[in-house]
């Protein structure tokens, strides 16, 4: 999953301090109304043509493997397991200073500690949000399988990547599913948003659940980005979680939440 938006869009278009803290309250409200139970009706299918704008990044999508067998408030982040108490003491957002844009945007925010002392503070504001899509074709599971450079490594995880301003999460997820798999999903099903690195980064990650696809368009362009589908088992994909060869948070989560809402059987079973 990339996390990447085209540089001319982030150039037009960033992050202010104000619009990050806003967009983490946003965004946790957003993830608490879309995760529905199992059966539940799934998020709308079309995509109004008048939101969004142009794709923000394309692939080269290679031949499907097969693996083993067939100035805004303060954000209020109140914990869905219990309350919080009114005294937990937070900081306070004094003044932001961009300290560098490229691939990623990182700020230095000048901040006020509970204790009355100054500091500063490195945020992630390079994106509005990530989407990622879990595909379930058949019998099978589609994934996508890409090369991490950071880690080095060929890695499994899932189709998805950065949302862009005035895109629902909904509509993010089908256009980067037709551009890195090339499929279309018939419907989509809200798993979980969560937070990949809430210590850092401000923007929140939406999972969906594919029941089905069928065939569409893949896009090919950037060539530091190939994506490379995989039809997995999902016993294959089970062992794989169990032997730790499975490293992109995303897909674990994901692999969670299907199962807790009833859409795929219990890990492992």
């Amino acid at each position: 999953m990339s996390t990447e938006l085209s540089a001319p869009r982030r150039r037009d278009r960033a992050l202010s301090a104000a619009e990050g803290r806003a967009l983490v309250r946003e965004q946790l409200m957003r993830g608490r109304q879309e995760v529905q139970p199992a059966g539940a009706p799934a998020v709308a299918s079309a995509m109004p043509a008048d939101v969004g704008g142009p794709r923000s990044k394309a692939r080269k999508t290679d031949p499907v493997l097969v693996v083993g067998s067939a100035s805004a408030p303060e954000p209020t982040r109140r914990s869905r397991v219990r309350p919080e108490p009114a005294a937990d003491p937070r900081w306070r957002w004094l003044s932001t200073r961009e300290a560098h844009r490229g691939r990623v945007r990182i700020d230095v925010d000048d901040v006020q500690l509970p204790t009355g002392e100054h500091t500063t503070f490195e945020v992630d504001r390079s994106v509005p949000f990530t989407v990622a899509v879990l595909v379930q074709d058949g019998a099978e599971l589609l994934l996508a399988r890409q090369y991490r450079y950071p880690i080095d490594r060929w890695i499994l995880d899932l189709p998805g990547g950065a949302g862009a301003f005035g895109e629902f999460p909904e509509q993010a997820a089908r256009r980067e599913l037709e551009e890195e798999l090339g499929v279309v999903a018939a419907d989509l099903i809200p798993l979980h948003t969560f937070f990949a690195n809430p210590g850092r980064s401000v923007w929140a990650t939406h999972l969906f659940f594919a029941p089905g696809v069928h065939a569409g368009r893949a896009s090919a362009g950037d060539p530091s980005e190939q994506v490379r589908a995989v039809r997995i088992p999902l016993s294959e994909l089970d062992r794989l979680i169990a032997e730790g060869e499975i490293l992109d948070p995303g897909l674990l989560v994901a692999r969670t939440m299907a199962a807790a809402k009833g859409l795929l059987p219990p890990v492992g079973a």
